[in-house]
């Protein structure tokens, strides 16, 4: 871990994230894509046995690496509300920790699931407005500075609403953690 970010994020982490990672991404089979890559921390939670082959969408960058896990990773530079992808492309999108970053939550999830094949799965897990009201508060007093220094995270955001009311996935695992200030959900497309 040497950059500031991952730093940053490391006592989440270890209390909560790496578990959840460790549950969720077996799910990810066959042709994957990672939507918002950043630093690669999903990778060591793959099942490799079952992946097909991994394409990580991101922002800051675009190039082919061998991580040090000995899987190829194809790396596309885009965003995640206009995927530079064909419809059904993929097996199983992923998405950690993105839509509280993102402009538009609903073109992005619609975009996610117009790549995603029938019977792929959605794997996600976000960090959002928490639903005790006391936290809700303090978040939504934090969140005015928060997303100034962060230039793009929000704290107040709600995906996995939006992922929940769409009529065309079935989930097979959701949940919360940290108190409700994380959701988690994976996700099978129906039609």
């Amino acid at each position: 871990m040497n950059n500031i970010y991952d730093k940053f994020m490391a006592p989440l982490e270890e209390r909560w994230l790496a578990r959840y990672r460790r549950l969720l991404m077996p799910y990810a089979k066959g042709r994957v894509l990672e939507v918002g890559f950043g630093t690669g921390v999903n990778l060591k939670y793959y099942d490799f046995s079952a992946v097909e082959s991994l394409t990580a969408l991101d922002m800051k960058t675009e190039k082919e690496i061998e991580p040090a896990e000995k899987h190829p990773v194809r790396f596309v530079k885009g965003e995640a509300e206009v995927l530079p992808f064909e419809d059904s492309s993929f097996d199983s999108v992923v998405e950690t920790l993105v839509l509280c970053s993102v402009k538009d939550i609903e073109k992005s999830v619609s975009e996610f699931l117009r790549v995603l094949k029938p019977g792929g799965t959605l794997i996600f897990i976000d960090h959002v407005l928490p639903a005790r009201p006391l936290m809700a508060k303090v978040f939504k007093g934090v969140d005015v500075i928060w997303t100034k220094i962060t230039k793009s995270c929000s704290l107040i955001k709600e995906p996995h609403l939006i992922i929940e009311k769409k009529d065309n996935i079935r989930f097979i695992e959701k949940g919360s953690f940290a108190s409700g200030v994380f959701r988690y959900g994976v996700a099978v497309k129906e039609k």
